[in-house]
């Protein structure tokens, strides 16, 4: 891996790759998304018992858990298997290094999703701010770290997926039956083991905190939670670069 290298690849994506332009566009429309979620939050705060008015952090945070998973697929599916597809990837892993070609598509989606991050988080604080004149920062900060993780599972989700594709079908399909599976598996509640292998059940432990930000025993839940996020990242980074290696192209 070269570091040079991975950064002319996220740069590549990021200015000039005809991908860059409807990953940025599928990026505005989340973030939209969770503004609506946000003006209209006030007809719906009835749902919510928080003395302290409307709970912004909570509900750009649900915004997040249930359309997230759905952006990132949309974004990330065919970030390799397009290349492979036209058959432009041997020209590229012939100047770059396989690992720097996958780590420069992985923080190009990576950045793009925590700039997504950011900007819902300032619209909290930007409705925080007008509905009781103040700043709940350590809640907005929490919401952005967690939000950018979670997020980033499943790019290193759909990522993994498309190495190991041959084209964009193949790479859609199988990323939509993956996650199909994660929302089967989380579905069997809190007694199945298997909601360990998803990263809805890391994100969701967080949820009770962005009404408040944790105390005492709840900064070791908030710290569980985003470092098995973290790892998760980890894992299926490193698997798409093993994946990499492996392929004959």
């Amino acid at each position: 891996m070269n570091f040079y290298e991975v950064q002319v690849i996220g740069e590549d994506e990021t200015f000039r790759g005809s991908k860059s332009r409807y990953v940025w566009l599928f990026g505005g429309i989340f973030i939209f998304l969770c503004f609506l979620a946000l003006h209209y939050s006030t007809y719906i705060s009835f749902l919510f018992s928080n003395s302290e008015g409307v709970p912004y952090t909570l509900i750009s945070y649900l915004v997040v858990l249930s359309v997230g998973p759905f952006m990132t697929l949309i974004a990330s599916f065919d970030i390799v298997s397009s290349e492979t597809e036209t058959g432009s990837v041997r020209y590229i892993i012939s100047k770059v290094h396989r690992s720097s070609f996958i780590l420069g598509k992985f923080f190009f989606l990576f950045l793009v999703f925590i700039i997504i991050s950011t900007g819902i988080a300032l619209i909290n604080l930007i409705y925080q701010y007008s509905a009781v004149n103040s700043f709940q920062l350590e809640n907005v900060v929490l919401f952005w770290i967690s939000s950018s993780l979670y997020l980033g599972c499943f790019i290193s989700i759909f990522l993994f997926i498309s190495t190991l594709s041959a084209n964009n079908k193949i790479s859609f399909t199988m990323s939509v039956v993956f996650l199909g599976i994660l929302i089967f598996f989380i579905s069997q509640g809190n007694e199945s083991y298997l909601k360990y292998i998803t990263p809805f059940f890391y994100g969701i432990k967080n949820m009770e905190f962005m009404k408040g930000f944790p105390v005492e025993a709840g900064y070791l839940t908030v710290f569980e939670s985003l470092f098995s996020m973290f790892l998760y990242i980890l894992v299926f980074l490193s698997m798409s670069l093993v994946a990499i290696k492996r392929r004959d192209f």
